[in-house]
C-alpha cells in the first residue's frame, strides 16, 4: 500500500469521532508501508498479548484491533466525565451551574441539562434561564396524538409510490428505507434519522430557551422523506426543481417537507469502495498465500471499511442536522418561512447547528474544521471577510461555483461568533428580519441598517473582535489531542 492510495481516498488525516457519552480515547495509528497517520476516537481497552481493541461509538458493533507496538494511546475522560466535573466546580452558583449545563448541552448531554436546571432551581426558584429550560420542556414532553389524517395529508403532499410510513414524538417519516439495521448499526435507518431528529429539536428548543428566547413549540408533526436509493431522490427532486440535482438534502418551505437519501448508495461513492473491495482482496490472497504481511492487510482493510461506512454516515448526519435547523427554524417562529431572509442568515444559524464532516452529531455549536479553513481562506481579506460585507449579502451574492463554500465559512463563522458572544443581539436581529413584510427587497443599505439596530457595539471593534475569536478555535478533537500531550509531557 502507498501513501497515495490513503491520501487520495480518505486524506492525511481522518478522524472516527465518538458520541458524546462514550469514553473519549484517542488513538494514533500509522498505516503499515506509509505516512499516513489517522486519529481514532471512541473507546479503547487493552487486552492481553500487546493488542488493543478499538469501538467506534457510533457503530458499537464495529472493533478494529491493533497491535500496542503499531498505536499511541491517549485515554482520556468521556463528555459526561468532563460535565459532571465542571458542574460540581461550579457548586451553587447558579451562573456558574447554568454555564457548566449549556456545556453539555452543547455537547449532546439534553437530560443532563435539564436536570443541572432542575438542580439550579433548587439553589435559587426564581431563576429566570431554568424556569424557561423546564417549561419549554414540557411542552416539548406534551404528547401529539397519531391520526390517520396526518398519515393521509402528508401522502397527499408527497406522491411517491413505495414510501411506508415511521413516526417519533415530533416526526412523521416516509420512507422506503430497510426495517433491518444495517452492518454495524443496532436501528433501521428510518429509527436512526428519526433519532437524531429529535436529539436536534430537543437541543434547538432548550439552547433557545435558555437564552431568553420562547420559541413556539410546533403542535403537528414535522414531515420528513428519507429516500433509501440516491437515484429516486435525484428524480423525484429535479422534476420539481432541477437545481437541486447537486444537493444532498434540502428543506422545502413551501411544502415544510424535509428530504434526504442514504448516501452511500451515491455513485460519487463507488470509486471508495472499490478501493476498498481491492484491499480486502488482498487481504484475502495473502491469507492464501500465507503471506508474512496478512496481518497488516487485514487490519487495513477492516480499518478501510470502517473508515468508509462512518465517512458516509458523517454525510448523512451533516445533511440532516443542517437541513432540520432550517425546518425548525421555520416552525417555531424564529425566522419565518413566506418572508424573505438574507442568506448568510439561514445558512449561519444551519451550519452552527449541522454535525461536522468528521463528526458524530452529538451537540450545537462544534468547531467545524472544514467550515473554519473556509473562514481563513478569506480571513487575511479586508473587503471580504468583513461583518459589512457579510451581513449585507453580498458575500453570497457574489459566490459562484465553488467559491459558495467560501461563503459558507463566512456565514458559519460570523454566526457561532455571535451566537457565542452576543446570542441577545443576534436574537434582537432575527426578530426584526421576522417582521419585515413578505415583499421587501432586500439592498446592502436596508440590511445594514437592521443590523445596526440590533448591534449597537461600533462595528469595526466588533468586526476586530469576531476575527480575534475565530483565531482561538479549536476542533474538539484539537483540544483533546493538546491535553493529552500536555499530560503526557508532565
Amino acid at each position: 500500500m502507498t501513501r497515495q492510495f490513503w491520501q487520495g481516498v480518505l486524506g492525511a488525516v481522518v478522524v472516527l469521532s465518538a458520541m458524546a457519552v462514550a469514553q473519549a480515547d484517542l488513538v494514533l495509528y500509522t498505516v503499515p508501508g506509509t505516512t499516513t497517520e489517522l486519529v481514532l476516537q471512541g473507546d479503547v481497552t487493552f487486552n492481553p498479548g500487546r493488542t488493543v481493541t478499538f469501538r467506534h461509538a457510533g457503530m458499537r458493533d464495529e472493533m478494529l484491533y491493533f497491535g500496542l507496538e503499531t498505536v499511541k494511546v491517549y485515554k482520556h475522560h468521556s463528555i459526561r466525565q468532563q460535565f459532571n466535573r465542571q458542574l460540581i466546580k461550579a457548586g451553587t452558583e447558579v451562573d456558574e451551574m447554568l454555564e457548566a449545563g449549556l456545556w453539555g448541552l452543547k455537547h449532546g448531554l439534553n437530560r443532563e441539562f435539564v436536570q443541572a436546571a432542575e438542580k439550579m432551581l433548587k439553589t435559587d426558584p426564581k431563576f429566570a434561564p431554568a424556569l424557561a429550560v423546564l417549561k419549554i420542556k414540557q411542552e416539548i414532553d406534551r404528547e401529539i396524538p397519531e391520526t390517520p389524517e396526518e398519515e393521509e395529508a402528508f401522502q397527499q403532499i408527497v406522491t411517491h409510490g413505495g414510501l411506508r410510513v415511521a413516526r417519533s414524538k415530533h416526526y412523521i417519516m416516509l420512507h422506503d428505507t430497510s426495517r433491518t439495521p444495517a452492518p454495524g448499526h443496532r436501528k433501521s435507518r428510518a429509527d436512526e434519522r428519526l433519532a437524531l431528529l429529535e436529539d436536534i429539536y430537543e437541543s434547538f428548543l432548550l439552547l433557545f430557551a435558555a437564552n431568553g428566547v420562547e420559541l413556539d413549540v410546533p403542535r403537528e408533526r414535522l414531515r420528513v422523506v428519507l429516500f433509501s436509493e440516491h437515484q429516486d431522490f435525484l428524480e423525484y427532486s429535479t422534476a420539481i426543481d432541477p437545481s437541486l440535482r447537486g444537493t444532498y438534502g434540502y428543506w422545502d418551505p413551501q411544502r415544510n417537507v424535509c428530504f434526504f437519501y442514504n448516501q452511500e448508495t451515491d455513485e460519487a461513492n463507488k470509486p471508495l469502495q472499490d478501493k476498498a473491495d481491492e484491499l480486502e482482496k488482498q487481504a484475502d490472497d495473502a491469507k492464501r498465500q500465507r503471506s508474512p504481511q496478512t496481518k497488516d492487510l487485514v487490519r487495513s482493510a477492516k480499518t478501510m471499511a470502517l473508515l468508509i461506512r462512518v465517512r458516509q454516515e458523517d454525510g448523512n448526519l451533516k445533511t440532516v442536522s443542517h437541513e432540520a435547523t432550517h425546518q425548525l427554524a421555520g416552525n417555531t417562529g424564529l425566522l419565518p418561512r413566506f418572508v424573505s431572509i438574507p442568506r448568510w442568515v439561514h445558512e449561519g444559524l444551519a451550519t452552527y447547528f449541522e454535525a461536522p464532516e468528521d463528526a458524530t452529531w452529538s451537540g450545537i455549536g462544534a468547531v467545524n474544521k472544514n467550515r473554519l479553513a473556509w473562514y481563513q481562506a478569506l480571513a487575511a481579506d479586508p473587503l471580504h471577510s468583513n461583518i459589512n460585507f457579510v451581513i449585507s449579502d453580498q458575500i453570497f451574492d457574489l459566490a459562484v461555483g465553488n467559491s459558495a463554500v467560501i461563503a459558507y465559512g463566512q456565514a458559519w463563522g460570523l454566526t457561532h461568533f455571535l451566537m457565542e458572544k452576543h446570542p441577545e443581539e443576534l436574537i434582537a436581529y432575527y426578530r426584526m428580519l421576522a417582521q419585515l413584510p413578505p415583499d421587501v427587497s432586500f439592498s446592502p443599505d436596508l440590511l445594514q441598517e437592521l443590523f445596526i439596530k440590533a448591534f449597537s457595539k461600533d462595528r469595526d471593534r466588533l468586526n476586530e473582535d469576531w476575527h480575534d475569536y475565530m483565531g482561538t478555535l479549536r476542533t474538539d478533537l484539537e483540544q483533546m489531542l493538546e491535553e493529552a500531550e500536555l499530560k503526557e509531557s508532565r
